[in-house]
């Protein structure tokens, strides 16, 4: 009896600590210094200088990962890019905005143009720091991927690092693991979890920068 408490103890103050370190991950992300554009909930498209899927490369030429910004990190709004457009908008689901319900993204999210993934639309990446501008274009360094599937298909997402934040000495995810504790763990639970239950996600798990160069190859060649 006593181990069974003991044990019951134990598995709830990890996930009390699992929470508050969520919410010090989601606070450090959502900044007071956020762009006045999505401060004030603006509704109007983002509107590239190119076409955001087609008219930008997937890679620098020092070997960087372009993504561009749709959703600030600490955000619930769901933007994303037009397929036939390539504007940032505001998507609609039942005729309303759709809104995230669950907590706010742990990361700045966008996608990697000129790229193909397995559920058909251009690959995702998360982007660990602060909140940026959406429809800014960063330029990150891959670390590693989300590996999951959606409804059966490929939805994987790609880990990176910009290049001038606080994770910029960060290679792979074993020194993002050594450095900063639970932040892979964040990221797969709340994957897992912000479409409610029931909803068709499987989480392969998380791999390091090897398999991640291996899937961002993959879609750059769908695309091409």
């Amino acid at each position: 009896m006593f181990q069974s408490l003991k044990s019951t103890i134990l598995n709830n103050t990890s996930s009390v600590l699992l929470i508050v370190l969520s919410m010090s991950f989601l606070y450090s992300c959502s900044n007071s210094n956020q762009p006045e554009q999505y401060q004030q909930n603006s509704s109007d498209p983002i509107i590239g200088d190119h076409h955001f899927l087609s008219g930008y490369e997937p890679l620098t030429s020092d070997s960087l990962v372009n993504v561009i910004i749709e959703i600030p990190a600490g955000t619930d709004a769901k933007w994303e890019v037009e397929k036939d457009t390539g504007h940032i908008s505001w998507e609609i689901r039942d005729g309303e905005p759709r809104v995230i319900n669950y907590l706010p993204y742990p990361g700045n999210y966008g996608m990697v143009p000129r790229t193909l993934a397995g559920d058909g639309d251009s690959i995702d990446a998360i982007v660990l720091g602060s909140a940026m501008e959406r429809g800014m274009i960063s330029a990150t360094r891959l670390i590693g991927v989300l590996e999951l599937l959606d409804g059966g298909e490929q939805d994987d997402k790609l880990i990176v690092v910009p290049v001038n934040s606080q994770f910029s000495h960060v290679d792979n995810m074993e020194e993002l693991n050594e450095l900063y504790p639970g932040i892979a763990t964040i990221i797969e639970i709340w994957f897992d979890n912000y479409k409610g239950p029931g909803n068709n996600v499987e989480i392969i798990g998380i791999a390091d920068v090897d398999r991640a160069w291996e899937i961002l190859g993959e879609s750059i060649e769908n695309y091409n």
